[in-house]
C-alpha cells in the first residue's frame, strides 16, 4: 500500500501561435485532438495502482489560443497558469505529454516555472516526442527529472507505486534520467500487451466540447448534438515509412483490442457521452482485414458516423470493405495516398503501395457512395519535378474529391529526420517550424523557397481549378467544400469565384452570385498574391 499520490498531466502548445496571430488565419480555429494517451494512462493507472490516486490534466492548447489575442506575453501568461495550476493541486509528480516537436520549446517554458516553486513535484516527460528526442530533452531542459520511453501506462504506473523515485528511474527499463544516459543505457519499451486491459476512458477529465472538430465530414444533421470521439482499436504498424516516427512508440507489431471490447466502449460512448462520430485513429486499421470486418458488421447496428482522421490503406481495400465501410457509417475516406509516383512510393517512402491500387480503392468506394480524400506529402528528398508530375497527373485521372497537401515534415525519430541530419538537409533546426505548411528540407530535387508555393499552386489546381466534383457536373457537391473554405478562410479568393460558379450552374438567386464573385473581386484587386493566382489560371 501506499499514500495517496497527486499526478498531474501538463500538455504543451503544439499549434504554431505565430500562425494564428497573423491576420489572414487570427479567425481560424485550430484543431485540437483530444488527449488520448493521457486518458489511457488515467485509465491504467487507476485500476493497477494499489492506492488512492488524485489526477488533473491542464490542455495548454486550449488556454493558449484563449489568450493569444489578448496577451502581451504568452509565454508568461501560460507560465503562470502551470504555477497556479500547481500551487492549486500540489501534485507529487507532473507528467509532460509531448507528441509534436512543435512542443519543444515550451519545455522551457513548462519545467522552468514548475522547478522555481518553493516545493517543486518531481517532472517527467513521456509521447513521441521524448521517445524520439530523450537524450537532448534530459540535456536542453535540466529540470525535467526524467523520460519515459514509448508507451506510458505500465511505466507510469510502476513510477507512482515507487517510494524512491531516483532508484526507480534510473533502473526501470522504461526510464531514461541523465544519470542513466551518461552511465550508457539505452531504453526499453514497455507494452501494454493486451489492450482490453486498459480500462474505458475517464472523459470527465476533459471538456468534451473543445475537442469537436478533427472530423472530415462537417455535415450533421443537428450541429448541437455533434459528439466526435476517439479510439486507438490497435497499436503498432508493421511498415517502415520514412516520415513516420510512430514505430518507435507503438512498436512494429500490431496489438489488437478484442472486437467485443472495440463494441462496447462505441455503446459505452453512444450511452454516456451521445457519441455521434467515431474517430478510428489507428495506424493501421485493416492490418487484421477478418478482425476490421468484424467490428465494422458490428458497427453497422449504430446509427453513427465513423472517420479514420489519420487516413487508411490504400491496399486492403477491397469489394467486402468498401460495402462494410459504407454500411458502418462512413460517409468520408480519406486515402493515405502521399504520392502518385510508383518510384517515390517504393523508393523513397517504401510504402506498399502501386498506382493501380489508388485507383481501385477510388472506384470501389465511390461505388458505395463515399465520399473520397487524399492525402499527399510534397518536398521528400529525391522527389523530383516529374515525380510531382506524376502525381498531379494520377490526381487528376483518379479524380478526389478533395486533397490535402503536406510539405515533408522531419519527424524527429523518423528515418527521414535522421537522413535529413545526417546530409545537412535541414534550413531551420526550429521545431516550430517543422509543420506541414513549411518547407524545411533543403535536398535533391526539394528547394524549400519554391515547394511552399509549388504545394499551394497544386492545392490551387486540384481542389478548385480542376476540382473534381466541378468537372463531374456534381455542383452540389463541389458547393459544399467551397463554402466550408469561405466560412474558414472568409479572404480566400479562389473559394468565392468557385462558389459563385457553383451557384451559377445551381440557378442559385442573382444576389448570392454576384456576391461571391464582387468578393472575388475585390480581394483580387487589393491582394497582389491573389492577382498572381488568378493570373496563372487566367481567372482576370
Amino acid at each position: 500500500m501506499f499514500n495517496t499520490k497527486k499526478i498531474l498531466f501538463v500538455i504543451p502548445p503544439y499549434f504554431n501561435i505565430d500562425d494564428h496571430l497573423s491576420a489572414a488565419t487570427s479567425s481560424i480555429m485550430p484543431v485540437f485532438t483530444i488527449p488520448y494517451g493521457v486518458l489511457s494512462m488515467e485509465a491504467y493507472m487507476r485500476s493497477k495502482a494499489n492506492g488512492e490516486l488524485e489526477i488533473d490534466l491542464v490542455d495548454l492548447n486550449l488556454k493558449a489560443y484563449k489568450i493569444l489575442r489578448e496577451s502581451t506575453n504568452i509565454a508568461s501568461d501560460l507560465a503562470d497558469m502551470v504555477k497556479d495550476k500547481v500551487n492549486l493541486f500540489h501534485p507529487d509528480i507532473v507528467g509532460i505529454s509531448a507528441l509534436f516537436n512543435t512542443c519543444y520549446d515550451y519545455l522551457a517554458l513548462i519545467s522552468n516555472a514548475i522547478k522555481e516553486m518553493a516545493q517543486p513535484p518531481l517532472i517527467v516527460i513521456g509521447g513521441g516526442l521524448a521517445t524520439n528526442l530523450y537524450r537532448k530533452i534530459l540535456l536542453d531542459f535540466p529540470h525535467i527529472d526524467a523520460a519515459c520511453y514509448a508507451e506510458g501506462e505500465i511505466p507510469m504506473t510502476e513510477l507512482v507505486k515507487a517510494t524512491d523515485y531516483d532508484n526507480f528511474l534510473n533502473k526501470h527499463p522504461s526510464w531514461l534520467t541523465l544519470e542513466s544516459i551518461h552511465s550508457g543505457k539505452l531504453p526499453v519499451a514497455t507494452y501494454v500487451n493486451n489492450l482490453d486491459e486498459i480500462p474505458m476512458f475517464n472523459y470527465n477529465l476533459i471538456d468534451l466540447n473543445n475537442y469537436n472538430g478533427r472530423a472530415l465530414d462537417k455535415r450533421y444533421s443537428d450541429k448541437n448534438s455533434k459528439r466526435e470521439l476517439s479510439i486507438h482499436t490497435s497499436r503498432g504498424c508493421p511498415f517502415n515509412c520514412v516520415f513516420c516516427a510512430n514505430g518507435k512508440v507503438h512498436g512494429k507489431n500490431v496489438r489488437f483490442m478484442s472486437v467485443d471490447r472495440v463494441i462496447n466502449e462505441v455503446e459505452m460512448m453512444i450511452n454516456h457521452f451521445v457519441l455521434t462520430v467515431l474517430l478510428i485513429e489507428d495506424d493501421h486499421f485493416l492490418a487484421d482485414k477478418d478482425r476490421a470486418i468484424k467490428i465494422l458488421m458490428k458497427l453497422r447496428e449504430y446509427n453513427i458516423r465513423i472517420e479514420f482522421p489519420n487516413g487508411i490503406a490504400v491496399y486492403a481495400i477491397d469489394e467486402v470493405i468498401g460495402k462494410l465501410l459504407k454500411e458502418a457509417g462512413a460517409t468520408t475516406i480519406s486515402l493515405a495516398v502521399e504520392s502518385g509516383s510508383d518510384y517515390v512510393l517504393k523508393k523513397i517512402i517504401n510504402k506498399p503501395l502501386k498506382k493501380s491500387m489508388i485507383e481501385n480503392a477510388v472506384k470501389i468506394l465511390r461505388q458505395n457512395g463515399i465520399i473520397v480524400h487524399a492525402f499527399i506529402v510534397l518536398g521528400l528528398p529525391g522527389e523530383m519535378d516529374e515525380h510531382r508530375l506524376e502525381t498531379m497527373k494520377m490526381i487528376k485521372e483518379v479524380g478526389f474529391d478533395w486533397v490535402y497537401f503536406f510539405i515533408t515534415i522531419p519527424i524527429a525519430g523518423s528515418r527521414l529526420y535522421d537522413i535529413c541530419v545526417d546530409n545537412n538537409y535541414l534550413v531551420n533546426n526550429d521545431f516550430r517550424n517543422h509543420i506541414a505548411s513549411k518547407a524545411n528540407i533543403k535536398a535533391p530535387g526539394v528547394d524549400p523557397e519554391k515547394m511552399e508555393e509549388m504545394a499551394y499552386l497544386l492545392n490551387l489546381e486540384a481542389n478548385f481549378v480542376g476540382n473534381y466534383n466541378m468537372i463531374q457536373g456534381d455542383y452540389e457537391k463541389a458547393s459544399y467544400y467551397f463554402k466550408n473554405i469561405v466560412h474558414k478562410y472568409p479572404e480566400h479568393a479562389f473559394a468565392h469565384f468557385y462558389l459563385a460558379k457553383t451557384y451559377e450552374q445551381l440557378n442559385q438567386e442573382d444576389a448570392m452570385v454576384t456576391k461571391h464573385m464582387e468578393k472575388f473581386n475585390q480581394l483580387v484587386e487589393q491582394n497582389e498574391v491573389w492577382q498572381r493566382y488568378a493570373k496563372y489560371f487566367n481567372l482576370k
